[in-house]
């Protein structure tokens, strides 16, 4: 009976659990040389940022972090990652495509999702909450600064947990995706 049962959670238990990114071994992504860099991108009204690819030829891989932030609130990075092409602006997928739920702004390793090589969208949604007993709010905006390198781009991100839109540093992360060109 008891390994009956044993079996039973072991067949099941893996079943209720989300899929998460990989974690890395602490190695940052395998950049090659900078080719462009752009201007710093600022989004007042939006609450996340995705980055996808529409190349079903050549794999990619998506590699983030969270590298700090000061902030006045708790902070919380959510990432998801969905086969299907980006949705507009503030729509996020079902909570099905959660694939990760960091809930302070404390820098993190380098986590990386397998390669694909399909149409995929990632989702990083910055949240902040006062106290460790409120609900979870939406950021108030982000801005992006990118970058484009030999074998891919790399977004810095970065989240503002006040309406008056001050300083864009309460939760920082770093967005890589490899994709040769």
């Amino acid at each position: 009976m008891f390994l009956a049962i044993a079996v039973t959670v072991l067949l099941v238990w893996p079943l209720g659990l989300r899929a998460p990114a990989q974690q890395s071994a602490g190695s940052p992504p395998p950049l090659g040389s900078v080719v462009r860099q752009y201007e710093m991108l600022s989004m007042p009204n939006a609450t996340a940022y995705s980055v996808y690819t529409t190349n079903t030829m050549t794999p990619h891989q998506v590699w983030y972090r969270v590298y700090g932030g000061n902030a006045l609130f708790r902070q919380r990075l959510r990432v998801y990652q969905e086969n299907a092409g980006p949705r507009p602006i503030n729509q996020l997928p079902p909570e099905s495509e959660l694939k990760a739920d960091i809930t302070d702004n404390d820098p993190t390793r380098w986590y990386r999702f397998a390669p694909e090589a399909d149409v995929f969208t990632y989702y990083f949604d910055g949240d902040n909450r006062l106290t460790a007993r409120s609900p979870w709010r939406d950021g108030f905006g982000v801005k992006v600064k990118r970058t484009r390198y030999t074998n891919g781009n790399r977004y810095e991100v970065a989240f503002e947990d006040q309406d008056s839109l001050d300083d864009f540093d309460d939760l920082r992360i770093e967005v890589v995706i490899l994709q040769p060109a």
